[in-house]
């Protein structure tokens, strides 16, 4: 098994730094999540144990985002020579390998499907016995964003014959991941040594003249080269398709209807780098509180279909930004989630179901005690409790029982049915969706 990766970081990033930013490109958020970070992440979810990062240009930035971070299993190698062909990185990472090991190698500004790694790893492994060196390669060119700037390669049988950006007829696009072996070092440093200057690409090459270089297709799965502002656009978009094309959630009509706002809404954020989604969240409880404050004082509970709607809509951003990370976690406030905002939008529905106020106030505080579970600490004994009841299978749950759906749902009742007796479906959808039980971690 490879447990060994190098990811060189050590470039200008000229493109990028025209536009005046002022960071290294391996620092580029791209998802909410920066490149360097992605992709070692990636590469320890694919059992990557030892990282080398090769750093360069800004490469002090890069190693106190990655320490601040507390990313563990990187160890940092400097390429004095950065603004010089990649090839140079590359070779200035092998005192830090462990000789005669394979190794994955990934351009830091690359980004690629959660399973890409995983998936490459278990194609590419297998073809060790034959080459010194498998890239991954997609044979959906058209596909491929800013064609001109991707690196081309002819593919005969198993081997790679030729790789270069200036190829004029290919079969396949070098996706920026390999798979090699300690042989590159020494074609990279011969042609280092007659010229004083070598790339990754012309290492490939020798070792394709010696039919030692293979390839690993993984046409259909997500990868990005990000060197641009409207990469970055693209890479963001292609990540959030990737998400909403896999999971079949939805495909469910009411999920479908909701991911295409949502998913728009997400890309105009993560458009902004290093956007604080908090106050998204307080903007809208603010706006929440108000509509609720005036349903109350006027009696009415139509107004409510609002915040519903947007507690949804909410819900399904965080779930494609959750889901667009390869770790699948984010740090977000217990208070601002769609349990309580769920609770605090259904409010006057709620206090409006019975004829007596009591029995009202205490129905809809069991509503506000389980959405306000994870603030004081007993989220995970009514998940316990729950876990004890008969349970939906997820994907019927996913489906049948989403915030989505119950949004459709509440929004006709409060079109076709009295109020009073609105507030029944917040109740019985309280106990009966699994949202309602997860486990605090979420």
């Amino acid at each position: 098994m490879i447990k060994q990766g190098v990811i060189l970081a050590s470039g200008l990033g000229s493109r990028l730094n025209s536009e005046g930013r002022k960071e290294p490109k391996p620092l580029m958020p791209v998802g909410g999540v920066p490149l360097i970070e992605r992709i070692i992440t990636l590469m320890q979810l694919a059992g990557i144990e030892k990282i080398v990062v090769v750093i360069g240009y800004r490469g002090d930035q890069i190693v106190d985002y990655i320490k601040k971070r507390g990313l563990q299993g990187v160890v940092f190698v400097e390429n004095r020579e950065y603004d010089k062909k990649n090839g140079i990185s590359l070779l200035r990472s092998k005192e830090a390998l462990d000789a005669g090991s394979p190794f994955l190698l990934s351009m830091s500004d690359h980004i690629f499907s959660n399973d890409f790694l995983t998936g490459f790893l278990a194609k590419a492994e297998p073809l060790l016995s034959d080459f010194d060196a498998i890239l991954s390669v997609d044979r959906d060119i058209n596909g491929v964003f800013d064609l001109d700037d991707a690196t081309k390669v002819v593919t005969d049988g198993e081997k790679i014959v030729k790789i270069a950006k200036s190829l004029k007829q290919y079969d396949a696009v070098d996706t920026g991941l390999f798979l090699c072996t300690d042989r590159i070092f020494d074609e990279l440093q011969s042609r280092y040594d007659q010229t004083g200057d070598v790339s990754v690409s012309n290492g490939m090459e020798a070792l394709s003249k010696a039919d030692r270089f293979g390839f690993a297709e993984m046409t259909g799965h997500l990868w990005q080269d990000v060197d641009t502002p409207s990469m970055k656009n693209e890479a963001e978009q292609r990540l959030i398709d990737n998400y909403l094309s896999q999971t079949p959630k939805y495909r469910f009509f009411s999920n479908s209807l909701l991911a295409k706002p949502a998913k728009e809404t997400a890309l105009r954020l993560l458009a902004v780098e290093h956007f604080d989604w908090r106050k998204i969240d307080a903007a809208f409880f603010i706006l929440t509180l108000l509509i609720v404050a005036v349903s109350l004082s006027l009696d009415i509970v139509f107004p409510t279909i609002l915040p519903v709607i947007g507690a949804t809509l909410l819900y399904h951003i965080d779930d494609i930004r959750r889901h667009i990370r390869p770790d699948q976690q984010l740090k977000k406030p217990a208070l601002f989630s769609y349990k309580f905002f769920f609770a605090l939008a259904v409010t006057p529905a709620v206090l409006n179901f019975f004829a007596f106020f009591v029995i009202d106030l205490v129905l809809l505080l069991m509503i506000y005690a389980v959405a306000l579970s994870d603030i004081f600490g007993y989220a995970d004994m009514l998940s316990d409790f729950r876990d004890r009841l008969p349970a939906p299978e997820p994907d019927f749950a996913e489906r049948y029982l989403s915030p989505s759906l119950f949004c459709i749902i509440f929004t006709l009742a409060q079109i076709f049915l009295p109020k009073s007796l609105t507030g029944i479906f917040p109740i019985v959808y309280v106990l009966i969706d699994p949202i309602f039980f997860e486990k605090a971690n979420r």
